[in-house]
């Protein structure tokens, strides 16, 4: 018999490797001279938008999994540099959500995440929708340098 739980994981796997894929892309498509690159004074540079999505993943997924962030966390943002191995890590930390998705235990109990109450399928939304926003940043990135990023993929099969 097929659960309601299983049907969710499957389709969050589903999506969370058409995201992998995306962003991944992506950022390969940038050239390394362009990963300093900032739009204005203030934002961060591409290279640091790619490693606060690479820590967001590995934050949010702990949250949710219950694994210890520390773990989870490879201090992206000071030790990794250059654009192979800071893409070699935004893969680890893809691979990292495609694998702990399954280990959520009761996908629609209520937890506190960052201050709010919510079930853990709305927490992994969120992270979806929240991942889709700050690959939005790094498209805007590429199209300021005429670079044209992947397209999108779908969540349906």
């Amino acid at each position: 018999m097929v659960s309601a739980q299983s049907i969710k994981t499957d389709r969050m796997l589903y999506s969370w490797n058409n995201m992998k894929k995306m962003v991944v892309n992506s950022v390969k498509k940038m050239p390394e001279a362009h990963f300093n690159y900032t739009p204005s004074k203030g934002l961060k540079t591409f290279d640091e938008q790619v490693k606060y999505i690479t820590r967001s993943n590995r934050i949010f997924i702990s949250k949710l999994t219950g694994i210890d962030v520390e773990t989870a966390n490879t201090n992206t943002e000071n030790h990794v540099q250059g654009k192979e191995a800071i893409i070699k890590d935004l893969e680890a930390s893809f691979d990292f959500v495609i694998a702990s998705i399954p280990k959520i235990k009761n996908i629609d109990q209520n937890i506190i995440l960052f201050g709010q109450k919510t079930s853990k399928m709305e927490g992994l939304m969120f992270m979806t929708d929240y991942l889709n926003q700050e690959h939005g940043k790094l498209m805007v990135y590429m199209y300021i340098k005429d670079i044209e990023p992947v397209k999108s993929t779908s969540w349906l099969q």
